[in-house]
């Protein structure tokens, strides 16, 4: 089934490969950063709130703050990106798909006998892809957002 599903998209297979590619690779750094920050070895959160109890200002402590929220939102424009387009990439594949389907049906849009209907079902493939990436995007997004904004509250509140 790997292989029909990137046949039956069409011309937005190889878009729809990238954006999804683009999303996994984004969503494996995302969890590589969450762990490293949580290891109780490493030296994330709790170093880096010593570092800011330590900083002499209010304004270097916001800006170690800004850089902070700044490596923790890596990814989420490639993220948004591709809640944007996953799905108008899918539909364009549908549309598309459908398009083939009506030419081949003819000018009385009459199904061969010996045609299954099924098989015109996998005009939708497209768009159920794309709805699917978009849906594994925005939980990466607001993922990552929600673990962000908490760590960053976190450490806000320790501040003197």
């Amino acid at each position: 089934m790997g292989l029909s599903i990137w046949t039956a998209c069409g011309p937005v297979a190889l878009p729809l490969l990238l954006v999804s590619m683009s999303v996994f690779a984004v969503g494996i750094d995302r969890a590589s950063f969450w762990w490293r920050w949580w290891q109780p070895a490493s030296q994330g959160r709790r170093q880096r709130g010593q570092q800011l109890k330590a900083m002499a200002s209010q304004e270097s402590r916001q800006l170690d703050l800004e850089r902070l929220a700044s490596r923790m939102a890596n990814g989420e424009q490639l993220l948004q990106a591709a809640i944007l387009l996953a799905p108008l990439l899918g539909l364009t594949g549908t549309v598309h798909g459908l398009m083939q389907v009506l030419r081949a049906l003819g000018p009385q849009l009459l199904l061969p006998p010996t045609a299954p209907l099924a098989g015109y079902a996998d005009v939708l493939i497209s768009t159920l892809v794309g709805l699917q990436l978009t849906l594994l995007a925005t939980a990466l997004l607001l993922l990552n957002q929600g673990l962000s904004r908490w760590q960053i509250d976190q450490l806000r509140q320790h501040l003197p």
